[in-house]
């Protein structure tokens, strides 16, 4: 009960602060989303940006619930709150913020591998409140590759590992668990191994020792598997001027591609 009442404590003041409290999501839908292709375009084409996804780990934290990664921890539900609210026509010069929009509309089911309840009802209402009219965002499924949504995944597949060809790569991950594994067209200059959970305890340490390495690199790309934990890094090191991917977990959901796509 007081975990619901805290919930809904939440969401009153997010509607309290929206600039847009009425926001047509449809509209919003329409004008304002970039695809997957034109998420990895934008970030193809502008080397300097990078990008902070948030999806139903990251939002669900929003409203106080606790992802399987991550316990609740009131100091990251504001920092990825503040991280939404501070993004703007300057910010975006530096990372795209991507929010899976298409979920504000009801009884949505465009992409079948995603269940219906994604991302939560409360985690719909805290991205309504906190999403802005006249922002692009960007597609959080784009690394997501078993969720992408594309007419051609071959050439989809090429341009992603396009990226990161001629980078300095600064990869930080658990390197155990479901992220093990290191995709194989990265890699990267140096390996940053941060806790599989909870890993916003770690939090300063972390993005001290990123800003440390990042020293020795020109013009590094840091990529980051961390869950909620990497939206905040990812904000921190972009707005810092470290380019930064909030990558998510490529190469599981990759095999699982592979996988569909020869018994399918």
């Amino acid at each position: 009960m007081i975990k619901k009442i805290n919930k809904i404590f939440r969401l009153i003041k997010l509607w309290l602060l929206s600039e847009n409290k009425w926001i047509n999501p449809y509209k919003i839908i329409r004008e304002n989303s970039l695809s997957d292709r034109e998420t990895i375009l934008y970030l193809k084409k502008n080397p300097k940006v990078g990008i902070i996804r948030n999806g139903n780990s990251e939002l669900g934290l929003m409203v106080g619930n606790s992802p399987r990664s991550q316990e609740y921890d009131k100091n990251l539900a504001e920092k990825l709150i503040d991280n939404c609210r501070n993004y703007n026509f300057a910010t975006r010069k530096k990372y795209l913020l991507a929010l899976p929009l298409e979920t504000l509309v009801v009884g949505y089911t465009k992409r079948t591998a995603i269940p219906r309840w994604y991302p939560g009802r409360a985690a719909r209402l805290a991205m309504r409140f906190l999403v802005k009219k006249k922002q692009t965002y960007a597609s959080p499924f784009c690394f997501r590759i078993i969720d992408v949504e594309d007419e051609d995944m071959d050439s989809y597949l090429k341009l992603v590992e396009s990226l990161f060809i001629g980078r300095e790569v600064i990869y930080v991950g658990p390197m155990q668990g479901k992220n093990l594994e290191i995709p194989k067209f990265i890699t990267p200059e140096e390996i940053l191994k941060i806790p599989e959970k909870n890993a916003y305890s770690k939090f300063h340490y972390i993005v001290e020792q990123i800003k440390k390495i990042s020293m020795n690199y020109k013009d590094p790309l840091v990529v980051i598997v961390g869950g909620a934990t990497a939206s905040a890094i990812s904000y921190e090191l972009n707005i810092s001027n470290i380019t930064c991917y909030d990558f998510g977990q490529y190469n599981r959901l990759y095999k699982k591609y592979l996988h569909n796509k020869i018994s399918g």
